[in-house]
C-alpha cells in the first residue's frame, strides 16, 4: 500500500532540436506539466503531461492549477489498487485528462518501484519485449525531408510518419510519393493532417493516398466530423485512422461504427492516464481496429518512458508507436529513453526506470505563481 507524502507540480518549457510545423501551428518547444510524487518511504516517481490546445484544450496554467488541486486532495492519502487512481481522479474532477494523466503516471512509477517491478508489470504478462518506433518526416522542402528520411532509416527506422494538411492536397501527396521513392516498399510510410484539410482538399488527398504509397493515413479532418472521415474512408483502400477524433472509450465505438475510420492514435493525454489508454488498446485490438501509440509532440523521457512501459503492454501495436523525447533540445533525464535501430525495448528497473536531473528540472521551470 502506498501513502502519498507529497505531489508538487511545475510547469516546464523545454525547447525542439528544431520547430514542428503542424496544420494551424509551429511547435517550438515542449511546454509540459510535471509531476514529482514522494510516499511515505521516501521514494520518488515521476508523471508527465504534454500541452495540447488543438487537441485537448489543455494549457500549461490550467494543467498547473488542476494538478495542484488534486495534489492537495491525495496528499496523504492511501493509494490500495494504483491500477485505480484513474477512477478516483475522475471523482474528484471532472475533464483535465492531461493532470490526471501526469500523476497517474507519477503513481505508478511509485507502484513500480515499492513492488520492484517495472511498470508495465503492473498491468499483467508483457505481450512484447521491444517496439517499433514511428518517427516524423516534415519540414525543410523535398530534398531535405528526403535527406531525413534517409538518415533515419540508415539508422535502423522503419516506420515514419508524413505531417500534411498545411499545403494544397496535390503539393503533400506529391511530398509523400518522393518519400516512398526514396525509401522503397520495405517501410511503413502514413500521413497525419492534424484536422488540417477542408473536407474538399482531405477528398482529393484520400483519393491519391493508395498512388503516392501510403499505409495509413491520420485525422484529414475536424476531429469532430465524423461524416467528412467517413467519406474520405470510403475513397480509398488506405486505411483512415483517428487522432484529434478519439477522447474516450465512446469515440472509438463511433468511429468504428460510422466507418468513420479504421483505426487510430491513443494518447495518455486525451484519456487520462496510462490504464484508461490500455483500455483503449484493448477494445481497439477487440473492434479489429489498427492500433497507433503515441506521446504528443514533444514529451521528456518521464512521459516517453511511460508510453515504453505501455507499449509492453498493448496487445496489438500495427501502427507502431510515437516517443518523442527524441525531439527534444535537451531531456530532464540522467538516463533519457533510447530508441535503437529504430525500436525501444522494454525498460527493466523498477518504477519507470527513470532519473530525473532535479537541477536540469529547475532550469526549464516556469515562473508561475501558486
Amino acid at each position: 500500500m502506498l501513502i502519498l507524502k507529497e505531489i508538487v507540480a511545475v510547469a516546464v518549457s523545454v525547447p525542439l532540436k528544431t520547430p514542428v510545423k503542424m496544420a494551424g501551428i509551429q511547435i517550438t518547444a515542449a511546454d509540459n506539466l510535471i509531476v514529482r510524487a514522494v510516499d511515505s518511504d521516501g521514494r520518488i516517481g515521476w508523471g508527465e503531461a504534454a500541452s495540447a490546445p488543438t487537441m485537448t484544450g489543455e494549457l500549461p496554467l490550467g494543467m498547473l492549477s488542476a494538478a495542484r488541486y488534486l495534489a492537495n486532495a491525495l496528499t496523504g492519502s492511501e493509494i490500495e489498487d494504483p491500477l485505480a487512481i484513474c477512477s478516483r481522479l475522475d471523482q474528484l474532477l471532472y475533464g483535465n485528462f492531461g493532470p490526471k494523466a501526469a500523476i497517474e503516471l507519477a503513481i505508478l512509477d511509485l507502484a513500480g518501484q515499492a513492488l520492484g517491478v517495472p511498470v508495465y508489470q503492473l498491468f499483467g504478462e508483457p505481450q512484447r519485449t521491444s517496439t517499433e518506433i514511428l518517427t516524423m518526416v516534415a519540414g525543410g522542402g523535398p530534398e531535405a525531408e528526403v535527406a531525413n528520411a534517409r538518415r533515419q532509416a540508415d539508422a535502423g527506422f522503419r516506420a515514419f510518419k508524413v505531417k500534411v494538411g498545411v499545403n494544397p492536397a496535390e503539393r503533400d501527396l506529391q511530398r509523400v510519393y518522393t518519400i516512398r521513392k526514396a525509401l522503397g516498399n520495405s517501410v511503413q510510410i502514413s500521413a497525419d493532417a492534424n484536422q488540417g484539410f477542408s473536407r474538399e482538399q482531405a477528398r482529393i488527398f484520400a483519393q491519391g493516398a493508395e498512388q503516392a504509397g501510403l499505409d495509413f493515413m491520420e485525422q484529414l479532418v475536424d476531429g469532430h466530423d465524423l461524416q467528412g472521415m467517413a467519406l474520405c474512408a470510403g475513397d480509398t483502400t488506405v486505411p483512415l485512422g483517428a487522432d484529434e477524433g478519439i477522447h474516450g472509450i465512446a469515440d472509438i465505438r463511433h468511429h468504428q461504427q460510422a466507418n468513420a475510420a479504421s483505426g487510430g492514435s491513443i494518447k495518455s493525454i486525451k484519456l487520462g492516464g496510462l490504464h484508461p489508454t490500455l483500455q483503449a488498446g484493448t477494445l481497439m485490438h477487440q473492434l479489429g481496429m489498427h492500433v497507433n501509440l503515441a506521446g504528443k509532440v514533444a514529451e521528456t523521457s518521464i512521459a516517453s518512458a511511460g508510453i515504453a512501459h505501455l507499449a509492453m503492454a498493448m496487445p496489438q501495436l500495427d501502427w507502431a508507436t510515437s516517443v518523442t523525447n527524441q525531439y527534444l533540445a535537451d531531456d530532464v533525464a540522467i538516463n533519457p529513453v533510447a530508441i535503437v535501430d529504430g525500436s525501444i525495448s522494454a525498460l527493466q528497473r523498477p518504477g519507470l526506470g527513470i532519473e530525473v536531473d532535479e537541477q536540469k528540472l529547475d532550469r526549464y521551470t516556469l515562473e508561475i505563481s501558486s
